[in-house]
C-alpha cells in the first residue's frame, strides 16, 4: 500500500492526545453529600474490571478513528502496475476535443461540458507542484506550454466549441513535440473525446508512441443528426434572368424516418423558396430548389433546415456569379470558321472572338472560359505551354486538328495535358454509331434517342489511341469502337478532342444537327469554376483568376465590420489566398482587391463532424490491439463512476473512502460507549 500524500502521516502523532488523556485521567472530583446513608443502597455497584474495560474500548476507538482519518487524508492506494504518479513531479497532457460534434447531449449536459469536468478531475489527482499541458482542436499558442494546476483549470473552463477538426494521430504528434520540453520525466497523456469514426483515423497512429496515453470516450445519449451535406447547381453557368436549379443533399444520421421537414432557400437576404422533404433513417435525399437569377453579377445565399441539438450543420452558405454572356475564343489555323461564327457570333448568349494562329495574345486567355483550336497543322511549344497552364487553371479547350496535321507536334502537346494522342490517318469510310447520352453535355438534350438516328458520316479521320490509364469519355463513338469526339479532365479544366477537322473532305459533322448541341453545351458548361463554397480548415486556400497582374495588390475578405488580409501568392495567371485559420465562422464574405469588389466567398464547417457515429470503448480496445499500440489504453468505466476508474488506473486501487468509513465507524463506536454504557 502506498500513499499519494504521505506527508499527512505525521498527523498520526495526534494519537498521543487520547492516550495521554486516558493515562492520566484528567478529571475533577467533586464531593456529594448524602443526608442519609440509606440512599447508598440505591446506587448501582460497578466492578472495577468493567470500568477499566469501558475506558480501554473508548481509548481504542479514539486511536483508530484518528489513525484512519489521518490515513484517509494521506490518500492510500494499492498500485496496479507500478506507481504512475511520481512524488518528485509529473508532466501531464490533456487533450479535450472541442469540435462541434461535442455539442451532442450526455447525461451531464453537452459532451464538451462533461469533457471539461473530466479534465478537472484528472488535474485533481495530481499535486500542486505538477505541471499540465492542455491541447484542443484550435492548437492555440497559449495552450502549448506547461502550466500550473490552477492555470490549467482556468484554461479548461474557458474552452469553447470550435470549427477545427483534428484526427487523433495529428493531436498525438503535436503532443509528442511539446513533451520534448516537459519539466519532469514522468509523463502521461489523456485524450477526452467522443472518438467519431469519421475523424479519429486510428489507423494513422504511430505504433511507436512513447508517452503512455489514456483514451477516455464520452458517449452521447443520442447519436441523431439531420444535416445539409452539400449543394450544387444543375448547370455550371447561370445567365441573368434565366431560371436556375440548385440541388441540395440532406443526410439523416439517425435511426428514424423523418417526414415533411422544411428546407428554406435565401438569396441575398431574401427567402426565395421553401420545400418539404422526407428522408429515410440512415439515408439521404436530394432536394431541388428553383428560382430566377437576378441581374447582379455576384449573388450569395444559403439553405437551412431545423435540427437539435447539433446545429452547426443546419445551414449551408454558397456564392455564385450570374453572367450576361459567355466568352468564346477560337484560334484559327486557316481563316475564320463559318460554323463557329454562325453558332456563337449570332447568339446573344455568347461573345465570340477569333484569333489567327500567327497573332496570338496569350494575355487574354484567362478572360475566356472556352478556347477552340481549329485547323492548326502543328502546335508551337509556346502555345502548348500556355494552353497547358490554361487548362490547369480551369479553362476548357476544344481541339479540331488541321487538314495536314503534324502528328508528332500534337503528340507532345496532348501528352503534356494527360490526354490521348492522335496516331494515324485512317481513310476508310465509317459512320458515327452512338451518342453517350449519359454524359453531362447531353443532359436534357434528348428526350429519347431513336435506334435509327441519323449520325454524322466520316470519310477519313485521325485515330485517337486509347492508353491504358486513359480517363477519357466518348461523347460520340465510331462503328469500330474508336472515339469520334471525346472529353478528358486536365488539371482543373477539360479538353475535348475531335477525330476530324471541320472540313467536308473528312466528315459532315460541322453540317450535322448534332454539332449545335455539342458545341453549344461545351460553351455552356465552361466558365466559372469557382467552388460554390469552401470548407473551413487549417489548409484552406482560395484560387482567384483574373484579379490583375500587380503583385502589390492587397486582397481583403470582409463582412459586417470583420476584415482579414490573407497571405497572397502569385501562381501563373492566378492568385492564391491562404487563410491560416483566419476564418472561423461559417458565413458569406466578400473578397476585395484594394477597394474593388472581386468575388463572393462562402465558407462552411467541415461536414465530417456531422456524422456522430462514434467508437465504443470495446471497439477502441479492439482497434488498439489490432494496431499493436502498446502504450495506449482505453478507460471503460462500465457501471462505475468515471472519476473512480481514473483514480484506479492512475493511482491504483483507492482506499481513502474505505479508511474514511472506518474513521466514522470508530467515532460512532465511541459515542455509543459513552452514551449507553453506564
Amino acid at each position: 500500500m502506498n500513499f499519494v500524500f504521505p506527508g499527512f502521516l505525521f498527523a498520526l502523532f495526534a494519537i498521543s492526545i487520547p492516550v495521554i488523556i486516558h493515562l492520566f485521567r484528567f478529571r475533577r472530583f467533586r464531593t456529594v453529600l448524602f443526608p442519609n446513608v440509606a440512599f447508598l443502597r440505591q446506587l448501582s455497584e460497578a466492578s472495577d474490571k468493567e470500568s477499566r474495560l469501558k475506558h480501554l474500548l473508548i481509548l481504542i476507538s479514539r486511536i483508530l478513528a484518528i489513525a484512519f482519518l489521518v490515513m484517509a487524508f494521506a490518500r492510500p492506494y494499492i498500485p496496479v502496475d507500478g506507481d504512475d504518479i511520481d512524488p518528485a513531479g509529473n508532466a501531464t497532457g490533456v487533450y479535450i476535443d472541442n469540435s462541434f460534434s461535442m455539442d451532442a447531449l450526455s447525461a451531464r449536459g453537452t459532451l464538451l461540458d462533461e469533457a471539461k469536468e473530466r479534465a478537472l478531475e484528472i488535474a485533481s489527482m495530481y499535486g500542486p507542484a505538477d505541471r499540465f499541458l492542455l491541447l484542443t482542436n484550435d492548437f492555440e499558442g497559449r495552450h502549448q506550454r506547461f502550466v500550473s494546476r490552477e492555470e490549467f483549470n482556468d484554461m479548461v473552463r474557458e474552452i469553447e466549441p470550435s470549427a477545427r477538426v483534428r484526427s487523433l494521430d495529428e493531436v498525438m504528434v503535436r503532443k509528442d513535440e511539446l513533451f520534448a520540453s516537459a519539466p519532469f520525466k514522468n509523463h502521461k497523456t489523456y485524450y477526452i473525446s467522443d472518438f467519431q469514426k469519421s475523424t479519429s483515423e486510428l489507423s494513422e497512429i504511430d505504433a511507436d508512441i512513447l508517452i503512455p496515453s489514456l483514451l477516455i470516450p464520452l458517449p452521447a445519449q443520442e447519436e441523431d443528426n439531420l444535416f445539409i451535406d452539400s449543394c450544387w447547381f444543375e448547370t455550371p453557368v447561370r445567365l441573368a434572368g434565366e431560371p436556375i436549379t440548385l440541388h441540395v443533399r440532406v443526410r439523416n444520421d439517425s435511426k428514424r424516418n423523418l417526414e415533411n421537414q422544411p428546407l428554406r432557400l435565401f438569396i441575398d437576404g431574401q427567402q426565395r423558396s421553401v420545400v418539404a422533404f422526407n428522408v429515410a433513417a440512415e439515408g439521404e435525399t436530394e432536394v431541388q430548389l428553383s428560382w430566377s437569377a437576378g441581374s447582379q453579377s455576384m449573388q450569395q445565399g444559403y439553405v437551412e433546415i431545423v435540427d437539435y441539438p447539433v446545429t452547426f450543420d443546419d445551414r449551408l452558405y454558397f456564392s455564385y456569379t450570374v453572367s450576361a454572356e459567355i466568352p468564346v475564343l477560337a484560334i484559327e489555323g486557316s481563316g475564320s470558321n463559318p460554323y463557329f461564327r454562325a453558332l456563337y457570333d449570332r447568339n446573344e448568349l455568347f461573345r465570340y472572338q477569333n484569333m489567327p494562329v500567327f497573332s496570338i495574345d496569350y494575355s487574354v486567355f484567362p478572360d475566356y472560359p472556352l478556347i477552340i483550336l481549329n485547323g492548326l497543322d502543328r502546335i508551337s511549344s509556346g502555345l502548348a505551354m500556355e494552353l497547358q497552364r490554361y487548362t490547369e487553371e480551369g479553362g476548357d479547350l476544344a481541339v479540331f486538328p488541321g487538314l495536314q496535321m503534324d502528328v508528332l507536334s500534337y503528340e507532345g502537346f496532348l501528352r503534356s495535358m494527360g490526354v490521348d494522342v492522335y496516331s494515324r490517318l485512317d481513310t476508310n469510310e465509317i459512320r458515327v454509331s452512338s451518342i453517350n447520352e449519359l454524359h453531362p453535355l447531353f443532359d436534357g438534350v434528348f428526350e429519347q434517342i431513336p435506334d435509327n438516328i441519323d449520325l454524322p458520316g466520316v470519310s477519313r479521320y485521325y485515330t485517337i489511341a486509347r492508353s491504358q490509364i486513359s480517363t477519357g469519355m466518348d461523347l460520340l463513338q465510331l462503328q469500330n469502337g474508336l472515339p469520334f469526339f471525346a472529353s478528358y479532365r486536365s488539371g482543373a479544366g477539360r479538353v475535348y478532342l475531335s477525330a476530324v477537322p471541320l472540313d467536308d473532305t473528312f466528315s459532315n459533322f460541322q453540317r450535322h444537327s448534332v454539332f449545335v448541341p455539342v458545341m453549344a453545351n461545351i460553351a455552356l458548361h465552361s466558365g466559372d469554376l469557382q467552388p460554390l463554397y469552401y470548407v473551413i480548415g487549417p489548409d484552406m486556400s482560395v484560387m482567384i483568376s483574373g484579379t490583375g497582374s500587380r503583385s502589390a495588390d492587397v486582397h481583403t475578405v470582409r463582412r459586417d465590420g470583420f476584415e482579414v488580409i490573407p497571405e497572397q501568392r502569385r501562381v501563373g495567371n492566378q492568385t492564391q489566398l491562404l487563410f491560416h485559420d483566419q476564418i472561423e465562422q461559417a458565413q458569406n464574405y466578400t473578397l476585395y482587391r484594394g477597394e474593388e469588389m472581386v468575388a463572393g466567398l462562402s465558407f462552411n464547417y467541415d461536414r465530417r463532424e456531422s456524422l456522430l457515429d462514434a467508437y465504443t470503448p470495446q471497439e477502441l480496445e479492439r482497434a488498439i490491439t489490432d494496431l499493436q499500440l502498446e502504450n495506449v489504453s482505453v478507460v471503460d468505466a462500465g457501471d462505475k463512476p468515471l472519476d473512480q476508474v481514473l483514480y484506479e488506473l492512475v493511482l491504483g486501487r483507492q482506499l481513502w473512502r474505505l479508511f474514511l468509513i472506518f474513521a466514522l465507524a470508530f467515532l460512532l463506536m465511541e459515542v455509543i460507549l459513552l452514551r449507553f454504557w453506564k
